[in-house]
């Protein structure tokens, strides 16, 4: 075995291990962890080497503040002067940082989990990878590499009320890389949010913002080499495109982009054809009826190549190689010049994907309205083999500023009479 021989990055899939390294603090739920083997743990252990493993960010929280354990999360609101039984709001504001970083002690319950196999046992597609045996090194716990981050504030409106919650969200678009990377995040109260969050706070429940962070993410394909043919109907990805965006338009960024693809995907406006090229194993289309014809070397029916069953035979792998951003990409740039407008301008508040920016770059997009695309159809063949990316969305409450606010509202919430 060579002796530079590294480990080459979490294998790709759909199908982690998780594992639940407990409670996250005093009244959370049990947390689970996906894990992932690098896709050389075969090999790393054949030359006596570490196996490695990588955790994938479950969920986002609130950050500790800087040098101290309380939460980074102050919130100071404005009623009228003189107070009363039932004051009268005025506004407000409040200021929080948020982290995708695992809680203090996980990582070492994961290693010492992987170390004595004490885990249920792994999908069996990606079983063969958890080789720690008796008497091998510790095993490495690496994140999963990110090489993109998008993070928002979204509001919760409450249901029923007299007046809709009216508050704007500044900061967090551009989210760090490294799991100890902080977002942080300004939020205005109308006087109505005002008294929504005081109320929140004072009743020890979490105010109403949901954290979304979108995380791109990388994995490898191991030995698996990928030829996908991608095909394009332009007709039918307008229609799904406009249906989500009307024409003449800007296109937002966040989750519009990733969302109209699945849509496409879906209906069949792009299919897209897998091939294990080492085992030459047909993938069902996406956007068919998950059957699919093969041809073999006489030209009857039948599957194509070795007899050995592909993992990508399954259809959840197919699903996740669809949707990982090298094909996405692929896709946006063959229908970049006949249905787009694009034209300088600045990125939208949310950030768009990392792949969509790989295109269009910082441009102003827009659906053309009605494109000459009757009947034409775009193809391209593309090799994944090595690298791959795909995005996971995880999302995150307020949850632990309730639960600390129980006990030390004065640390979190200021009320201010004016």
């Amino acid at each position: 075995m060579p002796g530079s021989l590294v480990p080459a990055g979490p294998i790709f899939g759909p199908d982690p291990l998780v594992i639940d390294v407990g409670a996250a603090g005093a009244g959370a739920p049990s947390l689970g962890v996906p894990i992932r083997p690098d896709a050389l743990n075969a090999e790393l252990a054949a030359a006596g080497l570490p196996a490695r493993y990588y955790f994938q960010p479950p969920r986002v929280t609130v950050a500790p503040r800087l040098g101290s354990p309380d939460l980074d999360f102050s919130a100071t609101v404005m009623v009228e002067a003189p107070v009363g039984p039932h004051p009268t709001y005025l506004g407000g504001s409040c200021t929080f940082s948020c982290t995708a970083a695992l809680p203090g002690g996980a990582e070492a319950r994961l290693v010492e989990a992987l170390t004595h196999r004490n885990h249920a046992e792994p999908p069996a597609r990606i079983a063969p990878l958890f080789v720690h045996g008796q008497g091998a090194p510790t095993p490495e716990l690496l994140m999963v590499p990110v090489t993109g981050s998008a993070v928002s504030c979204v509001i919760e409106e409450p249901p029923g009320g007299a007046a809709p919650l009216v508050m704007s969200v500044q900061g967090g678009p551009g989210g760090g890389v490294d799991v100890q990377s902080r977002s942080s995040f300004l939020v205005s109260f109308s006087p109505e949010a005002a008294e929504s969050v005081v109320t929140s706070l004072r009743d020890a429940a979490a105010p109403p913002f949901v954290i979304r962070n979108v995380l791109t993410e990388q994995f490898d394909t191991g030995a698996a080499s990928i030829t996908a043919d991608v095909d394009v109907a332009l007709d039918k990805l307008h229609a799904v495109l406009a249906g989500a965006v009307p024409p003449g338009e800007p296109w937002p960024g966040g989750e519009a982009a990733a969302t109209a693809y699945r849509a496409a995907v879906a209906t069949g406006a792009v299919r897209i054809n897998l091939t294990e090229t080492d085992t030459g194993t047909l993938l069902n289309p996406t956007g068919s009826s998950g059957h699919t014809d093969s041809t073999d070397s006489t030209g009857g029916p039948g599957t194509s190549g070795p007899s050995r069953p592909s993992d990508l035979s399954d259809p959840a792998v197919v699903a996740w190689l669809a949707d990982t951003d090298e094909i996405r990409k692929a896709v946006f740039l063959l229908s970049k010049d006949p249905l787009f407008d694009v034209a300088t301008g600045t990125l939208p508040p949310d950030a768009p994907p990392r792949w969509w920016t790989e295109v269009f770059g910082d441009a102003r997009v827009t659906l053309k309205t009605a494109p000459m695309t009757a009947g034409i159809r775009l193809q391209q063949v593309l090799v994944l083999h090595g690298t791959v990316t795909a995005e996971q969305t995880i999302e995150g409450s307020l949850t632990e500023v309730a639960e600390a606010a129980r006990t030390r509202l004065e640390t979190y919430l200021a009320v201010i009479a004016i």
